[in-house]
């Protein structure tokens, strides 16, 4: 039985989006970083789809990770679900059991990592220290702003007629701590129709809108919705400069796209 759009959509923002996101903990996690530093291997993940395959592939090499869409052609492991709905009950924190095949040695560190990606959707009072704040708020931020290209890419219509109507603008989120006014940052660029998003400032244009967060426990409270997003402007958590109409447009898309992920 073939997945509804729905679910396909949902596994596919997982793929694109959150996947590569967790380059995030093998860079900032102390103890992830520790686990994978000489990790090398490749690992399929997916789920049947009617009579295909729906997977991407990960590529471990050293800490770095490379994330591919589509099979891989001998992977050292392969985690294959019975259907594409089951998969995603697993990604959102339920329970579901794939298939296994390869070296199952190579499961444990992989099961950590992707656990570590739950670390977005920790509520703020679970979170055991400052390393664990910095890491929810880099990953949400740069997995919603990957998410937010991929949406459009992948074929949403509200968020293809709301790329098509924009010349060429930047989105840019930044958040400042300990005096540092670009700690995390990242951005979605909107050009006719085409999106694409990036880690750091982007220099070469001037925000159309910039998201501020003034600090990281502010952060928490926004990206947790400790807090609505106008409350938290309201508050003095963040600050939008530009347009305030498309602000609250793209603030709605990262609300659409949270409840998908989580």
């Amino acid at each position: 039985m073939s997945a509804s759009q729905q679910d396909l959509m949902t596994a596919k923002l997982f793929m694109n989006a959150a996947f590569p996101t967790m380059q995030v903990l093998l860079d900032d996690s102390s103890a992830l970083r520790k686990k994978f530093k000489k990790f090398k291997g490749v690992i399929q993940f997916g789920a049947k789809d009617g009579d295909g395959l729906l997977c991407c592939h990960l590529i471990f090499d050293k800490g770095k990770l490379t994330v591919v869409q589509g099979p891989a052609e001998k992977p050292d492991l392969s985690l294959t679900f019975p259907s594409v709905a089951k998969m995603n009950a697993l990604l959102k924190g339920g329970l579901a059991s794939p298939k296994i095949k390869g070296k199952v040695s190579m499961l444990p560190k992989f099961l950590s990592l992707l656990l570590g990606l739950k670390i977005m959707t920790k509520p703020k009072d679970k979170l055991k220290n400052d390393e664990e704040k910095f890491l929810k708020v880099k990953a949400s931020l740069y997995m919603i702003t990957r998410a937010l290209s991929q949406y459009n890419k992948l074929g949403d219509p509200d968020m293809q007629e709301f790329c098509r109507r924009q010349p060429d603008r930047i989105y840019q989120f930044r958040v400042e701590d300990n005096g540092d006014p670009e700690r995390i940052a990242c951005y979605l660029r909107v050009k006719a129709g085409k999106s694409k998003s990036g880690h750091g400032v982007y220099t070469r244009r001037s925000p159309f809108v910039l998201f501020r967060f003034l600090s990281i426990d502010g952060a928490l409270k926004v990206l947790g919705k400790e807090c609505e997003f106008v409350e938290g402007v309201e508050k003095g958590y963040v600050e939008t400069v530009g347009s305030p109409e498309y602000a609250c447009y793209l603030n709605d898309y990262m609300a659409i796209l949270q409840d998908m992920l989580s």
